[in-house]
Formats: C-alpha cells, structure tokens, sequence
C-alpha cells in the first residue's frame, strides 16, 4: 500500500521542520510537499491532491478557512486536518462547517497527531478532546433529551471517527438505518452538521465516568 501523502501548510519554520521529521519516521506516511502561505497551499493542495492536508489557520496572504472555502468551490476531495492555535468556538465552528475532517491544537502531541492522520486518510473524522471541550462546553452527560439505546450507541461511535457505512457494519444495521439514526441525534441535540456531533460526542466521552 502506498504511504499517505501529506501536504503541510504552516509558515512557521521550526514548525514545519519538526512535522516533516515526525512524517520521516512513519513508514506510511510521507510528506508531499510544503506550503508556507495560504495561496501556496490552495494551489499545491489542488495541483498534488494529497490524502491529507495539515492545515494551519493563521496562515498569510489566505488564511485557512480561505483556504478551505476555495477547494470547497474547487469541489477538491482533499481532506483537510486543522492544526492550529485557534481554540475559540468560531474558528472551531467555521473550521467545520467548510468541512475539515479533523481539528488538533498545535500543542497536541505527536502520537495524537499521527492518529489523527492516519484516522482523516482514512475517510473518518478526528476531533481532539481539547477541541471538543472548547467547543461544546456544556456538554458534561448525554443530554436530558431521550436517545434511544441504538442513538446512545452510534453517538460514542461516531465520538470515535466512524462513518455511517462503519457503524452499519458494526452494528450489522444498513447504512441507510445508520444515517437516518444520525439524523435523528443531531435533530434531538440541536446539532448542525455530523463534525459538530462528533465533537459532541468526544466532549460526552470525555466527561462521563468509566
């Protein structure tokens, strides 16, 4: 199987020099290129079309949610994984809403950051718990609103990055019982989009016992 290539774009130079050393060490991991400013990386993200683009919010001249709206208009299928110092709930929010797959703090260490990779090639979705405290503070349990046993379920799933066609084949239901499930969650919690539940349900996982 071919490594997952990864485009980096951050225009701190240490930064960048310790991210490209981290990906050297990973087997199945490589570096596909770097992009110090936001129009380099809307241009190389569209030229390369790398699995993965580890994407910093407060880049120049584009910053990231730019970035991410132009391959958003581009209809790019790059997935892109937040990593940045931005912590507040809009950035988060708007972050998710132009479709990152995954969010991380820049502080985050490296074996979560390689998961996240790893997990974001993959086709699921990766929200830090420090993230997900930010951004859903007042989630401290499952909510008083009724879920049923099934949506308790795939809430803590789609906590862990699962998909619809995952969770179908876990809990041996159709896709479409999955998604419908889903929506049925984000509809009784309020919730806009899968990202926000997701970050949801990492935050509930985070603060329940056990």
């Amino acid at each position: 199987m071919p490594p997952i290539q990864v485009l980096i774009a951050e225009d701190h130079a240490l930064l960048v020099d310790a991210l490209q050393l981290l990906l050297g060490t990973q087997p199945d991991l490589h570096c596909a290129g770097v992009a110090r400013n936001g129009e380099q990386a809307r241009d190389l993200a569209l030229a390369l079309q790398p699995d993965v683009l580890l994407l910093d919010l407060g880049l120049p001249l584009l910053d990231g949610l730019g970035v991410m709206e132009s391959l958003r208009r581009a209809k790019s299928t790059v997935r892109v994984l937040v990593v940045t110092a931005r912590m507040d709930v809009q950035s988060v929010r708007a972050a998710l809403a132009l479709g990152a797959a995954g969010y991380l703090p820049k502080n985050e260490d490296s074996d979560e950051l390689l998961l996240a990779i790893r997990r974001v090639a993959q086709g699921r979705r990766y929200i830090s718990g420090a993230i997900a405290q930010v951004f859903v503070p007042e989630a401290g349990t499952v909510p008083e609103v009724s879920l049923t046993a099934s949506e308790t379920t795939i809430l803590q799933l789609v906590g862990q990055g699962m998909t619809s066609k995952e969770i179908s084949q876990r809990l041996d239901i159709s896709e479409a019982t999955a998604r419908k499930h889903r929506e049925n969650i984000r509809r009784k919690l309020g919730i806009r989009n899968s990202a926000e539940m997701a970050a949801y349900a990492v935050r509930v996982q985070a603060r329940t016992p056990g």
